[in-house]
């Protein structure tokens, strides 16, 4: 929630760029809206959603960023927007009408590594998850593991991925606390990036895998897809680098993506297996089973296919 002098920031980079508003109900704020030049005050904009949109012409956004940047506003005065909700953010300026933003760690991150003095409930929260995950010092260290023990990620733990040249492309923030209504709270840009992409040698097998927890589990040359689809950077790089095999090991109820995804990259010659796992995701198995698995399965055929679907897999 913003305190009332972030608030008041908000309404004033608003007022400077589209003139004075009217508050309205649900802490919502209206204007002139740039795009239609209507009369009236028809363009809403939500200071707790961020989300925007003009009546009249239908002109829309989920984020003030975005419309400060559409109106090529002081990139100064979309930075501070940035640092209000949340402070994960730096904006570049571009002339292309996707956003395009370099994504930075939240200012209170904090590496597992080092203990804290004195009492730090997340932190030990933190370190019994970790545990729980079976991740290890190793882990650790080679994904650069952190939490939040403040902020908008207070009391969650912290996966970041990196690309080839060593740049933040993504993290993940998942809460170690039950109570926590939501599990996961990642960063709102596009999940359209290869995760863990510094890890991983393209002339070697690959793994794919769903969340950042099987894929430490592996080990070894394993990619996050972060869902059942396989994103679409991802999916090109595959083609580029000219992988030679690759394993796909998704849980149970994504088998049909999984599928999917065998016949497609043995269509392009590529080796490929499936591995149904049996009741356990990749992160439950851990690193010994997820292993002895990987190295006794075989090439999934044609066979194995049909087979699999009459399964309805």
């Amino acid at each position: 929630m913003l305190s009332h002098h972030e608030r008041q920031s908000v309404i004033n980079i608003l007022d400077d760029i589209l003139g004075i508003g009217t508050s309205m109900k649900n802490d919502e704020q209206a204007h002139y809206c740039p795009f239609c030049h209507h009369h009236k005050k028809k363009l809403q904009i939500n200071l707790k959603t961020q989300q925007w949109h003009c009546w009249v012409c239908d002109a829309k956004g989920k984020r003030i960023q975005r419309l400060l940047k559409r109106l090529q506003v002081d990139t100064r005065k979309i930075k501070k927007i940035y640092e209000i909700y949340g402070d994960d953010y730096v904006v570049y300026s571009d002339n292309t009408d996707e956003e395009t933003v370099e994504l930075r760690l939240p200012n209170e991150f904090k590496s597992l590594l080092k203990e804290p003095k004195g009492l730090n409930p997340p932190f030990r929260k933190v370190v019994e998850y970790a545990k729980s995950r079976n991740l290890s010092t190793e882990d650790i260290r080679k994904y650069n593991i952190g939490y939040c023990d403040g902020g908008h990620y207070s009391g969650r733990i912290i996966i970041p991925s990196y690309d080839v040249d060593n740049r933040l492309n993504y993290f993940i923030a998942r809460s170690v606390f039950a109570e926590e209504k939501f599990k996961y709270k990642n960063p709102p840009v596009s999940k359209n990036v290869i995760m863990f992409e510094n890890q991983i040698n393209w002339n070697e097998p690959i793994t794919l895998v769903e969340g950042v927890f099987d894929a430490m589990a592996v080990k070894r040359n394993a990619i996050p897809i972060l869902g059942k689809f396989i994103p679409k950077k991802l999916n090109e790089n595959i083609y580029k680098k000219g992988v030679k095999s690759i394993n796909i090991l998704l849980d149970e109820d994504a088998q049909s993506q999984a599928l999917h995804y065998t016949m497609q990259f043995q269509n392009q010659g590529i080796d490929t297996k499936n591995i149904v796992p049996s009741e356990k995701d990749a992160s439950d198995m851990g690193f010994s089973q997820v292993n002895k698995v990987l190295k006794h399965s075989e090439k999934t055929n044609f066979t194995d296919i049909i087979s699999q679907k009459l399964k309805g897999l």
